[in-house]
This record gives structure tokens, C-alpha cells and sequence, in this order.
């Protein structure tokens, strides 16, 4: 037998009722049970803690001393089992996410503010990157979960470790300067803008290499004269007249500079997923998804089956 808070709350018990029938009582116990918890605790710790009288018990300055240091104790285990249960109710704890720029506002701020409403005790951080940098940080266990994305016409390979929950599928659209000389026309070839300057994202995203490959599909290679990450900095050089752009719905906001060009074939997709570790320990990490597919069930482009599946 070892000194515990189940013990502390039976010697709280007796000194609070007077005997151990009333302690019984209290807890659930029968009195024999509890008489034979105190005099265990009495072999345990070598000291009298009771002078046992016909009609109840009179506790001794040791067990008055050890139920006044106890109450402290006792108070912080209860602390902490509430905290316990809050966590395993996904009310409490920390969640580490991830996710690419252009989901900022439309997507991760409406899930986050969904997620706090009933979870003040959760503790949230956020770290922007490409897939390609946070996915591998979902498998280290650097991060609980990240959104990610796929373009069309783009091979894709994943972490083996993760696990995908596909999202939402969002349209991609060419942008060019109001006055554009296509902007007024009901359909526009894409091979019409094989000779035009393009703004795009860096050589290394998916982003890139779709426009790159989508313009190879029509026979040409797209000029690229700018390149940022920023979708707001791509259609702020759009808007100035310096180019045409590719972007996804996400980071297409209206803008009366901004024409939207409506190319006759069919352009490629964005695939939305979240990714998470195969197995995870963390009771926040499915409460977070299931807010993550309410929010963005709306938003789709193309209907996605429900549910989750292993990809790399």
C-alpha cells in the first residue's frame, strides 16, 4: 500500500464524519473496508492516527497534520483529473496546425473560431508553409495536423506516414488586367495567351509547375517575368497591368482591375486535404477535422466523397 490520493480521501473522510461507518457512508465504503484502510495506513506509516472509542473514532494531531497537508494535495489531483477528462473530451490541451497561405482567411480563421467556442483551454499555434515543408513535420510529430493541396496535371508524393482527409476541390482561374485586350471576349483560347507575360508563384511550388505544365498541354511555355508567393502580390502585379496570372479560387478576391478571363477548355484543380499522422494521440486532432470538413463543405467546387484515405 503506498500513500495516495484514494487513502487521503478516506483519512479526510473519518476526520470529517467521526467514525468510520459515516466515512463509509461518504465514499461508498463499507465501514470494515475503511477501518481496515486506516489501520493499513497506520502499519504504512508507523504512527497512530485514531484512538478507537465504542461509538466513533477521536483523530490524533499526526492525522489532523496529514489531513490539513493533504487538502492541498488533494485539491491539485482534483485539478488535474478535470484536466484529464477535458483533454480526453477534446476541451483542453494544445494543437499544433499547419497550413499553405491562401487558406488563411477562408478556411483556417472560420475553423479556429468555430473549434475556441466551446474550448477555452485549448491552445492553438499556427505555421504556414508548403505541403511539401509541413507534411514531413506531421509525421516528425512537430505538428498535429496540416492543409495541404494538390494541382491537377502535377505528380504529387506524399509522406508514406500521413494520412489524407480530402477536403474540398477548388476551381483555378487566369486573371489579366481589366483593359486587357481578351477581358471583353465570351471565350477566350488558352493557346491565345501563348505569347503573353506571366506572374506566378516560385519554380519550386505545384503551382508553378501546373501553369508550366498546362501551358505545355496547349504547345507553348509560358513567360514567367514575375514570381512571389503572395497571391495578394500576384494580383496587385495583375491589377498594375504587368501581367496575367493562374490562381485558385481561394486567393481570388474581386477586384475591379481584375478581369477574369473565360478560357473555353477545361482548366486544372486544386485538391484541398488535411494531413495527420496514421496513428495520433491527441483527442484535439479529430475534433479539429470534423470543423475543418463543416467549413469547407460549403465551399467546394466538385462534390468529395466523405472519409479519409491513406495516399503518398
Amino acid at each position: 500500500m503506498a500513500l495516495d490520493p484514494t487513502t487521503l480521501r478516506t483519512l479526510a473522510a473519518v476526520i470529517r464524519g467521526g467514525s468510520f461507518a459515516a466515512a463509509g457512508r461518504e465514499l461508498g465504503y463499507t465501514a470494515s473496508a475503511v477501518s481496515q484502510q486506516m489501520s493499513a495506513l497506520e502499519r504504512l506509516l508507523g504512527l497512530q492516527l485514531f484512538e478507537r472509542q465504542a461509538r466513533g473514532v477521536t483523530s490524533t494531531e499526526a492525522a489532523q497534520y496529514l489531513y490539513e497537508r493533504a487538502g492541498e494535495l488533494l485539491d491539485l489531483v482534483d485539478q488535474l483529473e478535470g484536466d484529464a477528462e477535458r483533454l480526453a473530451a477534446a476541451q483542453a490541451g494544445r494543437l499544433r496546425i499547419g497550413s499553405f497561405a491562401s487558406a488563411g482567411a477562408p478556411i483556417v480563421a472560420q475553423v479556429i473560431a468555430r473549434f475556441l467556442v466551446r474550448r477555452r483551454d485549448v491552445e492553438i499555434s499556427l505555421d504556414e508553409g508548403e505541403p511539401h515543408e509541413l507534411f514531413p513535420r506531421v509525421v516528425d510529430g512537430d505538428l498535429d495536423v496540416a492543409l495541404g493541396f494538390r494541382y491537377d496535371l502535377v505528380a504529387t508524393a506524399w509522406p508514406r506516414d500521413v494520412q489524407l482527409t480530402h477536403l474540398m476541390v477548388e476551381d483555378v482561374h487566369v486573371i489579366a488586367p481589366r483593359k486587357h485586350r481578351l477581358a471583353r471576349r465570351d471565350g477566350v483560347d488558352l493557346s491565345e495567351l501563348a505569347r503573353e507575360r506571366w506572374i506566378a508563384n516560385t519554380e519550386d511550388t505545384a503551382a508553378s509547375r501546373c501553369l508550366v505544365a498546362l501551358g505545355a498541354s496547349e504547345g507553348f511555355t509560358p513567360h514567367i517575368a514575375f514570381r512571389s508567393n503572395s497571391f495578394a502580390t500576384v494580383r496587385g502585379f495583375v491589377a498594375a497591368g504587368l501581367g496575367v496570372a493562374m490562381i485558385p479560387n481561394l486567393a481570388h478576391e474581386p477586384d475591379e482591375a481584375i478581369a477574369t478571363l473565360p478560357i473555353t477548355r477545361r482548366l486544372p484543380q486544386r485538391k484541398i486535404v488535411a494531413a495527420t499522422r496514421k496513428v495520433h494521440d491527441n483527442p484535439l486532432t479529430n475534433a479539429f477535422l470534423a470543423a475543418i470538413r463543416h467549413v469547407t463543405a460549403s465551399m467546394t467546387s466538385t462534390p468529395v466523397a466523405p472519409g479519409a484515405i491513406s495516399d503518398s
